[in-house]
C-alpha cells in the first residue's frame, strides 16, 4: 500500500471513509493518522492528523478509531505513542480540531467507539494498560463534542491491550470485551443501561 511512513505503524483501522460503500485503511504512527484508500486501481495516502505535535519520541498517534456525534464522523486516537492522553479530532471547514479529552491514563494501548446508550452519539473506551490497569468510557456531554465526561469500567483489573464494541448477547446493545496483557485475562463488559 505505501512505504512512506517512518518508524512503526501501531493503529490499523479499516472501515468507510467519505464514500459509505468502500473501505478505506486508517493508520496511525509515529507520523499521526493517515488515510489509505484505493482508487482507480492505486493506493492513495493522505494525513489526516500529526498527533501530539511533540517531538519525536512523543509524538503521533499509536491508536485509532472512527465515531459519530449525529450525522458527524471524529477520530479518536492515544496520544503520543502509547502515551497518556485520550484525543478527539472534529473536523470544522476541512481541518481536524485536536482536543485532549483526558490525560490521567498512563499507557494508552487502545480505543473504540460505539453508541452504547442510543442517544445517536458515541462513546470512546480506552484502555490504560499502565499501573492504572483500567478500562475508562468517554461521552460526550453536548452535542458537537466540545465537553466529555468519563467514566470507569474497570478499575485496576485490565491492563487492556485490545478492546472491541460489539453486542455479544443480541440484545440490541452494544458491549465491550477486552484483553489484558499483563493482567493476563479477557473480559466481556455486558451494557445493562435501560
Amino acid at each position: 500500500m505505501t512505504d512512506a511512513e517512518e518508524g512503526v505503524v501501531h493503529g490499523i483501522l479499516a472501515m468507510p471513509w467519505e464514500d459509505s460503500g468502500r473501505d478505506a485503511v486508517l493508520s496511525a504512527s509515529f507520523l499521526g493518522v493517515h488515510v489509505h484508500r484505493f482508487v482507480d486501481g492505486q493506493w492513495t495516502r493522505a494525513a489526516v492528523t500529526s498527533g501530539d505535535p511533540a517531538d519525536w519520541p512523543l509524538s503521533g498517534s499509536s491508536e485509532v478509531d472512527l465515531g459519530r456525534l449525529g450525522n458527524r464522523t471524529f477520530v479518536t486516537t492515544i496520544e503520543p505513542w502509547h502515551g497518556g492522553q485520550v484525543v478527539v479530532y472534529r473536523e470544522d471547514d476541512g481541518a481536524w480540531n485536536r482536543q485532549v479529552i483526558d490525560t490521567r491514563i498512563v499507557s494508552g494501548h487502545t480505543i473504540a467507539t460505539g453508541d452504547f446508550n442510543g442517544d445517536g452519539r458515541d462513546e470512546v473506551v480506552a484502555g490504560d494498560r499502565g499501573d492504572t490497569r483500567s478500562v475508562y468510557l468517554y461521552s460526550a456531554t453536548d452535542a458537537a463534542g466540545e465537553a466529555w465526561s468519563r467514566h470507569v469500567v474497570d478499575d485496576g483489573d485490565m491492563a487492556a491491550s485490545g478492546c472491541a464494541v460489539e453486542d455479544l448477547n443480541a440484545d440490541g446493545r452494544l458491549d465491550i470485551v477486552c484483553i489484558g496483557s499483563a493482567t493476563a485475562n479477557l473480559k466481556w463488559y455486558e451494557n445493562v443501561t435501560k
